[in-house]
């Protein structure tokens, strides 16, 4: 598929958003780690909740018309991406109903909320990676692998944003974050690694499997064009296999390795920026290849031999 880059920027930042805000409501309820004072608590939501929307306004920027962006609600009975939709309208009230319990003094409204936010955190991020997981049409994607990385990538994002702001918050002080933090990033590496042995071991979709023509060799006699179309170019993207392998390698060290021996080793503000920094790299390189690996059934009619 074509990598959208408002698509990407959107998976990543609102992904990092929501399993920031998510991870660091769990660890403060369950006592791991709190969030240390009311203006840390303030500047944390904030951060956050701009994040998402930045990351909300940007998705309709591959829209032929961004103006009915509104219609994405309306098929949440049959449609991944209006479940994703009113999930992430229904995140803000909830999460900000949260704010306003703690800023009052907590108590166990302000704990139900938590764990109510956390949830449909979450649950975005999950809608979010089951928009293309729920695409028959196109094997790398059709996969439960792909809602629990995008569950557990932005976890770990989460994560190494959790850990900048603890260490803002109280330098060089011990506590349980960095363990989860290195956790989640190692639970996010091995993901990735599991999916893509996943889907380069299959031979993949043929001409004959698309037409479920199997007595003998379906041969194209006409692909319809001279040149590229549409759909050539939107439902595939040409990159060679040397160009993923040194991109796997850069996403999976940038996104998760570096970043787990800076958590694990390093202490300090400027340790955990760099951390988050390589880390959001690394993610954004992981997306595009995400997008740029999958190849659409419907490419098969247009003279590509597999997909």
């Amino acid at each position: 598929m074509h990598p959208a880059l408002s698509i990407i920027f959107f998976t990543v930042i609102t992904g990092l958003a929501y399993g920031w805000l998510a991870l660091a409501i769990v660890l403060n309820l369950i006592g791991t780690a709190s969030w240390h004072d009311e203006q840390a608590f303030v500047w944390t939501a904030g951060v956050a909740l701009v994040a998402i929307a930045a990351g909300l306004v940007s998705s309709t920027a591959h829209l032929a018309n961004p103006r009915n962006a509104w219609r994405a609600v309306m098929r949440v009975r049959t449609s991944w991406l209006s479940r994703e939709a009113v999930l992430a309208l229904a995140f803000f009230p909830v999460f900000l109903g949260y704010v306003g319990t703690m800023l009052a003094g907590g108590g166990r409204l302000a704990a139900l909320l938590g764990w109510l936010s956390a949830l449909v955190a979450l649950a975005t991020v999950f809608a979010t990676g089951m928009i293309y997981a729920c695409l028959r049409t196109i094997r790398q994607w059709h996969s439960p692998l792909v809602p629990a990385n995008y569950l557990l990538i932005a976890l770990a994002l989460g994560g190494l944003a959790l850990n900048l702001q603890r260490e803002l918050a109280s330098p060089g002080g011990g506590s349980g974050v960095e363990v989860v933090v290195f956790g989640l990033l190692m639970l996010a590496l091995a993901g990735k690694l599991i999916y893509w042995l996943d889907v380069g071991l299959p031979e993949g979709t043929s001409i004959n499997t698309a037409t479920g023509l199997r007595m003998a060799t379906v041969r194209l006699l006409d692909v319809g064009h001279t040149a590229g179309t549409f759909l050539t170019r939107e439902f595939g993207y040409n990159v060679s296999r040397p160009m993923v392998v040194l991109l796997r390698c850069v996403a999976l060290a940038l996104g998760f390795a570096v970043p787990a021996v800076l958590v694990a080793e390093g202490h300090g503000a400027t340790v955990a920026s760099l951390a988050l920094v390589l880390g959001v790299a690394g993610a954004l390189v992981e997306r595009w290849l995400f997008f740029a690996e999958a190849q659409h059934v419907v490419r098969l009619y247009h003279g590509q031999p597999h997909t």
